[in-house]
């Protein structure tokens, strides 16, 4: 790895402790740029914000871009096992998730709040993550506009595109 890099084992140890510490770097670092895109962006799907919202200033498009602009990062960490990326990254599309809820939904046919949350925020990872695998990668514009598609349809109309 340091040979790859093109540095000294000395060298590497004096910024990170291990390779896994060098991982958790990166993942913070990712976590930290998604932090900071939910927190600077509106969300679409907020009750005070569909009106605001464009195509170039909404969260998720961002969130695509600089995706995009990591993919090769992003794509290795996302599918690797041993990272928490996912985990992370996952509690801050429920944090926005619960700043966009509106009414509730009537009780008699509510699923659970954690199901519906890990469905919502499961569902946001596995599109991004198959993105990122495509090759080519299609252009973040493009993603985000199949992205913001799927959420408007069930997954009986989903089930319809499928050829």
């Amino acid at each position: 790895m340091v040979k790859l890099a093109g540095i000294s084992r000395g060298t590497f140890y004096l910024h990170y402790f291990d390779k896994y510490d060098l991982l958790n770097h990166y993942e913070d670092e990712i976590v930290s740029h998604i932090n900071s895109i939910f927190e600077r962006f509106p969300k679409p799907f907020t009750q005070n914000n569909r009106s605001k919202t464009t195509h170039e200033n909404d969260a998720f498009f961002q969130l695509f871009k600089y995706l995009y602009h990591e993919r090769e990062l992003a794509a290795l960490l996302l599918n690797e096992g041993g990272t928490q990326l996912v985990t992370k990254a996952k509690q801050l599309i429920v944090a926005v998730l619960r700043q966009g809820t509106g009414d509730p939904v009537e009780q008699s046919k509510q699923v659970p709040s954690d199901y519906a949350q890990e469905i919502v925020s499961q569902g946001v990872f596995d599109i991004i993550v198959y993105w990122l695998n495509q090759l080519p990668v299609l252009p973040p514009e493009d993603a985000y506009r199949i992205f913001r598609q799927t959420r408007m349809l069930t997954p009986e109309e989903l089930t319809r595109q499928i050829k």
